[in-house]
């Protein structure tokens, strides 16, 4: 079996190696294929004491420590390690953390299985606060990776010239990341090993070398990678920080430091290693980001402590090539105990592709042979499903890889409830050919996020269909989609189940759903969308009246819509105005 090497640096990190050491033990991993290198930056605690007395390390393949006469910072300690270890794969893995028992064995097996893809890193899943940036729901891709708890390959990472030993702490995994990248290698996310990373005490909370050195290492990787205007922008952001309030002192004179400092060290960062032009992508910067967050960075995500079936409800048309990738999606769910229940509104067209490459599923396939519209689909989806709560994607959109966790969780855990939702990603997409299936997705920036208000959801949809998870129960109770809407089907059904019962909504997207990009689509889409409105509002036209009395008569949720206006209007100017500047400073 495969053999790794994990390399750990420690600092004044007494509290956590015990518990860390004793997690790599419960692996469910041979033990004698794992070996482990300590990289200790001169602590004045008991750090050194507690690693060389450790009793355990006969358990493993080997065990080396190296203990440095000062700080050299996590670049150059894990380039020492590695320098001294000769594994396939090096496993960079935080002091403050702790392995899941089968994390090991995902990882390699992941590793094993997409390396010929051109993979060289594989990034793990960080509980209980996930990592919020973006990645490929489909592929798994990621644009970055962490290196709390990643692993390399190890021919792939000295090709690369392993850490930038420059940058001391914080955006040093950005760095390698994106020159593996130019490398032409990919980098996974890896959702289903999972790593216990207490990086936080509590959410939310301000750490002050995270402050300082992500904010100048940003600016030194926009002299790195970035253009011109990128390091305008990052002078302009750094000078914001003058302003900001944290919970330091002397936070005026360290950001003056780290000002001056950028000036001869920026153009060091822009002469050395300059390769921007060479990647053959686009470094990003999103503020002090490297990538579009996905809201929900302080969702506490626990693994379920029940797993009832759960069905994913997909009505499909004879496209078949679009649900491939909507299926690799719930290919990629952490949850373990889901069926999938595939509608085709016509014949069978999807059925061979289906058989062919996802036999690894629980599908329930069903094609009317007619066309008998949405609706029918969906209620015989519903009639088909055996788990205990639904869910329904639509063929051309995607899950990211815990929705059906999270959801689970939620409405497992708050049994008072029959209905929880998310939030969402919409996605502009313009398709360049069906057959292949080429598309562009043009970016991700509108999220839904909306906490759960009666009165607004029936004066509008703001539940996309794929965010939303209920009880199988409510359908047999209240029924399904009104066979008379060719759309707003859902949200017809949103406002029936509304009547009854309160949703639980979580903060966080754990969807995102395609809208066409081309104008002329989107205008004809808007048109059906507009002419079944009148439709369903109709329909519930006597509770409409009750509830606008209601907001009439209530001050309270009165205020609540001007604000959510107001918010709505300040969004879009601000937007305007950050379009305006990115179109002008790239005319410069």
């Amino acid at each position: 079996m495969t053999a790794l090497d994990i390399i750990i640096v420690t600092f004044n990190s007494e509290k956590w190696i015990e518990n860390c050491l004793k997690s790599i033990e419960n692996v469910r991993f041979p033990l004698k294929n794992i070996y482990i290198t300590f990289i200790d930056n001169n602590s004045i605690d008991k750090t050194r004491q507690i690693i060389q007395s450790y009793p355990n390390r006969h358990f493993f393949g080997g065990f080396q420590t190296f203990f440095l006469k000062s700080n050299r910072g996590f670049g150059y300690s894990n380039n020492f390690a590695v320098q001294r270890t000769n594994q396939q794969y090096i496993f960079f893995l935080n002091v403050d953390t702790e392995l899941e028992p089968d994390s090991l064995s995902i990882l390699i097996e992941t590793a094993e299985r997409s390396k010929a893809d051109g993979f060289a890193l594989w990034e793990c899943r960080q509980f209980p606060y996930e990592h919020p940036k973006n990645y490929n729901p489909v592929t798994l891709e990621v644009s970055w990776a962490s290196g709390a708890a990643c692993m390399v390959d190890r021919e792939a990472f000295l090709k690369v010239g392993m850490f930038d030993e420059r940058i001391f702490l914080y955006a040093e995994d950005v760095d390698l990341s994106w020159r593996l990248r130019g490398h032409g290698y990919k980098l996974m996310y890896v959702p289903k090993s999972i790593v216990y990373h207490y990086s936080y005490e509590k959410a939310g909370v301000i750490k002050k070398h995270q402050f300082y050195n992500s904010t100048y290492n940003n600016l030194m990787l926009r002299y790195k990678y970035g253009t011109l205007r990128d390091i305008f922008i990052g002078y302009l952001l750094f000078c914001c920080l003058f302003f900001v309030k944290v919970p330091f002192k002397k936070n005026v004179w360290m950001i003056f430091k780290n000002l001056i400092r950028s000036f001869y060290q920026g153009l060091k960062f822009r002469k050395l290693n300059r390769n921007f032009g060479k990647l053959g992508f686009k470094p990003t910067f999103y503020i002090w980001d490297y990538e579009i967050n996905r809201d929900g960075a302080y969702y506490v995500n626990e693994l379920p402590s029940e797993r009832p079936l759960v069905s994913i409800l997909i009505r499909t048309c004879g496209r078949p090539l679009v649900l491939y990738e909507t299926l690799l999606s719930v290919r990629n769910q952490t949850y373990p105990n889901i069926e999938v229940v595939i509608v085709e509104d016509g014949p069978d067209v999807s059925r061979n592709m289906i058989e062919r490459e996802f036999s690894d599923l629980k599908i329930c396939y069903y094609a009317t042979g007619e066309k008998k519209g949405r609706c029918f689909a969906g209620n015989k989806a519903m009639e088909l499903a055996n788990g205990k709560y639904l869910n329904f994607l639509d063929d051309d959109d995607v899950l990211y890889a815990d929705h059906v966790e999270v959801l689970c969780s939620q409405l497992e855990r708050n049994t008072d409830k029959k209905v929880a939702y998310s939030y969402a990603f919409e996605t502009p997409i313009r398709v360049h050919s069906r057959n292949p299936y080429k598309y562009e997705l043009l970016y991700h920036n509108v999220q839904h996020r909306q906490p759960f208000n009666r009165e607004l959801l029936f004066n509008h949809n703001y539940l996309p269909i794929q965010t939303v998870m209920f009880s199988k129960d409510l359908f047999n109770e209240h029924g399904g989609f009104d066979i008379n809407l060719e759309v707003l089907e859902d949200w017809d059904l949103w406002l029936r189940y509304a009547q009854k019962y309160d949703f639980l909504h979580v903060e966080k997207v754990t969807s995102a759903y395609r809208i066409p990009a081309d104008s002329n689509d989107f205008h004809a889409r808007q048109l059906m969308f507009d002419k079944y409105l009148t439709v369903v509002r109709g329909k519930y036209k006597q509770y409409n009246a009750v509830e606008a009395s209601t907001l009439r008569s209530s001050s309270v949720i009165i205020n609540r819509l001007r604000g959510m206006t107001a918010r709505a209007i300040l969004f879009k100017v601000k937007r305007k105005l950050v379009s305006r500047l990115r179109k002008w400073l790239s005319s410069r």
